[in-house]
């Protein structure tokens, strides 16, 4: 169907014209647009607006100063001239615990005993108590019970009783008599540790029980140490 003089006149009007640039006036573009570049540069420039680059600084002369002291007018005052004073921690009121004394730390309370008594508490744990607590002993003792009580912990552990005669001159390094290892579960806030006479049976003297918390017993586990003395029969 042939199209009326109207459709032909806009669609001709609907397509845009393009006219290829000339090659001069091209050109004319391009160095216009590189000058434009160059005059932003350098209005952006300190000196564009009469302001001066900040002034480079001097190198550092390690023979002037040294070990980073170049901002100070003075030296920092050498130690060795300083009065020594002592820190209230290192004052010897205040020494740190020796693994001779009694064990501290995790544990509330520990004591020594001639027997141990027993409740079950509302959580299922067990609650252990001294029976006559006392650090001396007769000779006809059937064993010696160590009860304490420990903070409330995440994760269980066992703590060790090691039993020594007491360290004298003439026997400094003596040999374990008896050994005894208690494991405490989350729910368990006390427990018990139970020592028996050798076979010879209590001799009067002096000992010394060696506490140990972890799952093995050495001088890093080393909490502390209880002191009891065995006397004659009852």
């Amino acid at each position: 169907m042939p199209k009326s003089g109207f459709s032909k006149q806009l669609m001709t009007a609907s397509l845009p014209h393009f006219s290829p640039p000339l090659p001069g006036r091209f050109r004319h573009l391009v160095i216009a647009g590189i000058l434009l570049t160059g005059i932003m540069f350098s209005m952006g420039s300190p000196r564009a607006f009469g302001q001066e680059s900040p002034p480079t600084p001097a190198p550092f002369d390690p023979a002037e100063t040294q070990h980073g002291y170049a901002d100070f007018d003075t030296m920092p005052t050498v130690p060795t001239d300083t009065p020594p004073e002592k820190l209230p921690y290192y004052d010897s009121s205040h020494h740190p615990a020796s693994i001779d004394d009694k064990p501290k730390g995790l544990f509330q309370e520990i004591t020594l005993a001639e027997n141990v008594d027993e409740d079950l508490e509302f959580r299922r744990g067990h609650l252990y108590y001294p029976v006559r607590p006392t650090q001396q002993f007769t000779s006809d003792a059937l064993a010696i019970y160590i009860v304490f009580r420990v903070f409330k912990h995440f994760t269980p552990y066992q703590v060790f009783a090691q039993l020594y005669p007491r360290y004298a001159p003439e026997n400094p390094a003596p040999d374990m008599m008896d050994e005894d290892i208690v494991y405490l579960a989350t729910e368990d806030e006390s427990g018990y540790l139970k020592l028996f006479p050798p076979d010879s049976g209590w001799q009067p003297g002096a000992y010394q029980v060696h506490i140990f918390v972890g799952f093995e017993a050495n001088p890093v586990t080393r909490m502390g140490t209880l002191h009891f003395t065995i006397v004659g029969p009852s």
